[in-house]
């Protein structure tokens, strides 16, 4: 291969390189944005759950639910 070769797949190869970091950074923040949102529904049904506990067995199985989803989620008190 010449040298004209090697350049031009070095500048190939930066590039695929360059566009999987942008993609890569791009589809992070989408998660961050996206769990933060579950976050803080979660929490708001949480929340509302302690407040006012369910009658029905149906619902406690549900705030149950959320509870534990509210701890899977990580969310902070308050959050």
């Amino acid at each position: 291969m010449t040298v004209r070769g090697w350049r031009a797949l070095v500048v190939i190869l930066l590039t695929a390189v360059l566009g999987l970091g942008a993609a890569l950074l791009v589809a992070v923040r989408a998660l961050q944005v996206a769990e933060q949102r579950s976050c803080d529904l979660t929490t708001a049904f949480d929340d509302a759950y302690r407040e006012a506990p369910p009658q029905t067995p149906a619902g406690r199985q549900i705030a149950d639910q959320v509870a534990a989803l509210r701890h899977t989620y990580d969310c902070r008190p308050g959050r």
